[in-house]
């Protein structure tokens, strides 16, 4: 991306849910669930973009940003492309001055994907969010459950 890239906005409307979930320590740890908003919000667009759940920012709620800089550590520059790319379908946008349109792709799936962390964190109760975001990745068949798990028992190295 070129040093125009924007920042990556995220909406105020999640703002307290964000900052439980990357910031506060989970009960009974002394970890938080996501290392960082930016792995959040890398988990909540992925989240969005397979529940084809995308949602543009309410401006008027107000928003919040990530420096685009958090964004060029690791892989998390390639997501972005990724989802636009794959959004898109258009290798078009992969283009220098397409910045904000791939960052906006990616705002809006997080949105939705924060929507449905949200809606997962009402529906347990919210005290254990990493057991609420599991049963809910559970449910939706991203993982599986015990009774997929292969019987190992036999095997010997």
């Amino acid at each position: 991306m070129s040093s125009r890239a924007p920042n990556i906005n995220r909406s105020r409307i999640h703002e307290d849910m964000v900052q439980r979930l990357a910031m506060q320590k989970l009960p009974e740890t002394d970890r938080t669930l996501f290392p960082t908003i930016r792995e959040l919000l890398c988990f909540a667009a992925l989240l969005g973009y397979s529940e084809k759940r995308r949602i543009p920012l309410d401006k008027n709620a107000g928003i919040e940003d990530v420096s685009y800089q958090q964004f060029e550590r690791g892989d998390a520059e390639d997501l972005i492309f990724l989802i636009a790319l794959s959004e898109t379908k258009d290798p078009e946008v992969l283009k220098d001055g397409e910045e904000s349109r791939c960052a906006e792709i990616f705002e809006e799936y997080a949105n939705g994907g924060l929507q449905i962390i949200g809606e997962a964190l009402r529906r347990g109760g919210g005290e254990y969010p990493d057991r609420d975001i599991l049963e809910m990745l559970k449910e939706r068949a991203y993982l599986g459950t015990e009774e997929d798990e292969p019987d190992v028992s036999g095997i010997t190295f």
